[in-house]
């Protein structure tokens, strides 16, 4: 019961006969304490929630490493519907291979997460390493709806630069919520989910038990209810040793899919799965899984 309802119930008690003022007065006072440190949480979590969800690397993504530049990483830049600017990294497929469209997690920047794409780049795969407002030096500030408009601008630009208009689109923690945003309303090829989230409101909730956490919610990412509309296939991989969303998260995700959808459990394998699989599993579950789409295009 929250500290105001406790303050209801203290008062109801005191009406009673034989009530002991000292007790009321001490109950009284403690009601109040109570009910003012839950409202200063309350207006904590308000003002604080973008910090608690977004954690945005502004260290700008500078020149394409010489390793990544071989594998044809350059420096490129796309313009969203509200007139930001956005930097981010790509590699053009080689003739006859699809793109994957990474959308990262919430730390870091997109040049964190070259390294684990490089081999995908090698193999002939184009990558757009996809980079969002407020991260990796670009102007704005992080937000659901932001970040919904990032993602819409990085698919228009590989549809109008390379042609390709159904890419694999691939989402990691907080980036699970956008790659679902946009193949829910954008034909994608296939959809790869790394340690996703039913939504983000759900998580809120299972954490903040104590506080109205969906009603403060600015950005919810409601990946559960948008994935019934999702045809394309997906594959979830999420660790079994995740401390920051539970796995239960993820098999429910790929069980809401409207598609064909696979459930990989890595065993060890922490926060986020790629990133963090010390076996090596997980990029072999994405390998088989492209593999088994018989994604490479008529060259």
């Amino acid at each position: 019961m929250p500290p105001a309802a406790n303050a209801a119930a203290f008062a109801t008690a005191a009406a009673q006969p034989g009530f002991d003022a000292p007790l009321l007065a001490f109950a009284a006072t403690l009601a109040a304490f109570l009910a003012a440190l839950w409202i200063c949480a309350v207006a904590t979590v308000w003002h604080r929630q973008d910090s608690l969800i977004f954690r945005p690397d502004p260290r700008p993504l500078g020149a394409v490493p010489t390793s990544l530049a071989e594998a044809r990483f350059r420096s490129e830049r796309v313009s969203t519907a509200d007139g930001l600017g956005l930097s981010f990294w790509a590699a053009e497929p080689l003739p006859g291979w699809p793109t994957l469209v990474v959308f990262h997690g919430r730390a870091g920047n997109a040049a964190d997460r070259a390294p684990l794409l490089l081999p995908f780049a090698e193999a002939g795969y184009g990558v757009v390493l996809a980079e969002y407002r407020g991260y990796g030096g670009n102007p704005g500030a992080p937000s659901e709806a932001g970040f919904l408009l990032d993602a819409r601008a990085h698919l228009d630009w590989l549809a109008a630069t390379w042609g390709e208009a159904a890419p694999v689109v691939c989402g990691e923690s907080i980036g699970s919520g956008v790659a679902v945003m946009v193949a829910a309303e954008r034909p994608v090829r296939a959809l790869v989910l790394d340690a996703p989230y039913t939504s983000v409101a759900d998580l809120a909730a299972a954490m903040y038990r104590w506080l109205p956490a969906r009603r403060l919610l600015r950005h919810h990412f409601d990946s559960i209810s948008r994935l019934p509309t999702v045809r394309a296939p997906v594959l979830v991989l999420h660790g079994d040793a995740d401390r920051l969303i539970p796995h239960e998260h993820g098999r429910r995700v790929a069980a809401a899919a409207g598609g064909r959808a696979e459930f990989v459990l890595l065993r060890g394998a922490g926060h986020p799965a790629l990133a963090d699989d010390p076996a090596g599993r997980g990029m072999d579950a994405v390998e088989r899984f492209l593999a088994d789409l018989a994604v490479r295009r008529a060259g």
